[in-house]
């Protein structure tokens, strides 16, 4: 395991990487890496005993810099694209979680020959009628001293140790407290403008991806609801959907194993 920083267009980008053979690259959502702790967890951890797995850290969150000038996720592709071009990967297999999800959705549907194999796990990015994606920076704001509406937007149960461990209401440690601020002032700057954690154009794009595609879904998501996965998975052509009984929208901490097993499989196959 190594955790390094490169330069992207003069910018510091901070990279966990892991593991040997095939490059996976992965974008990290909220309750992640990067995002809710600096170091893996068992499903990174997972992944990278199959694969060379690269995480790179958004802009400003754990040890990135900081982008003043991204506004969008239109700036963000962009900015995946320049650390593409850095990593010297022409085409790589993508892995997206949550809005790393939608970064992988739009990279996608952009420059799809920059993209081999894609999975998607609770990705944001589409707008479902009927179905809006949950006000996470609601959900965040304490509510009687503690943050258990945004513990129940993530997690199936909110009330659970693992939950309550990553996001605690009394923030005793620093770093933690830190990394909370930083996912989400990032997330800001590409979710809470409206519209909301949504490209309107976005699913009419998707058929642009010809590639192999796997959506991955806890069933008892509140952040986005799991219609959004049957969309992408009709809009994706050739893509399959599977459905994680009894985890929401942390899926990747509460069914570790599952999600590295699927993910696994369909990268390999």
């Amino acid at each position: 395991m190594t955790i390094r920083d490169i330069e992207v267009q003069g910018r510091k980008v901070q990279l966990y990487e892991a593991g040997s053979g095939a490059p996976v690259l992965y974008f990290h959502g909220v309750a992640d890496m990067h995002g809710a702790a600096a170091e893996p967890f068992p499903f990174h951890r997972a992944l990278a005993d199959k694969f060379k797995l690269i995480a790179p850290a958004h802009p400003g969150c754990v040890g990135s810099a900081e982008d003043n000038t991204l506004e969008s996720i239109d700036d963000l592709v962009f900015h995946a694209l320049e650390l593409l071009d850095t990593l010297g990967l022409e085409r790589a297999d993508i892995v997206g979680n949550g809005m790393g999800g939608w970064l992988a959705a739009e990279l996608a549907a952009r420059n799809p020959e920059r993209v081999g194999k894609l999975a998607l796990i609770g990705a944001t990015g589409l707008f479902v009628s009927g179905s809006p994606i949950g006000d996470l920076f609601m959900a965040v704001q304490p509510q009687n001293g503690g943050v258990g509406d945004l513990r129940s937007m993530l997690f199936s149960d909110g009330d659970g140790e693992l939950a309550q461990t990553m996001f605690p209401d009394i923030l005793a440690d620093k770093p933690q407290g830190m990394r909370r601020y930083q996912v989400f002032r990032f997330a800001s700057r590409v979710g809470f403008t409206p519209p909301y954690f949504y490209h309107a154009k976005l699913r009419d794009r998707l058929h642009r991806f010809k590639g192999p595609a796997l959506v991955v879904w806890g069933n008892n998501d509140r952040f986005v609801p799991v219609s959004h996965a049957k969309a992408y998975g009709e809009a994706l052509a050739g893509s399959t959907v599977e459905l994680i009984s009894g985890a929401g929208h942390a899926v990747i901490l509460e069914s570790p194993d599952v999600v590295a097993g699927k993910i696994a499989a369909f990268m390999a196959g």
